[in-house]
């Protein structure tokens, strides 16, 4: 069985790219993972600390892939 494959991303990254005021912490959402399907990001889910990013990742056994 293949495990479902994530990025993890950081809200800078995405502010940055996207051109956001700076003053956008994306309400202290900062810590995001994509879910993939094939390479296409099917999905984003943000995190106020990496913590709880990584225990979503162990709960449902994701693949990072970055």
């Amino acid at each position: 069985m293949t495990k479902q494959k994530c990025e993890i991303e950081h809200w800078e990254n995405v502010r940055k790219s996207m051109k956001y005021p700076i003053e956008d912490n994306n309400n202290g959402y900062v810590y995001g993972i994509y879910i993939l399907d094939e390479d296409v990001v099917v999905d984003a889910e943000w995190f106020k600390t990496n913590e709880e990013r990584f225990k979503v990742i162990k709960k449902y056994n994701l693949e990072i892939i970055n």
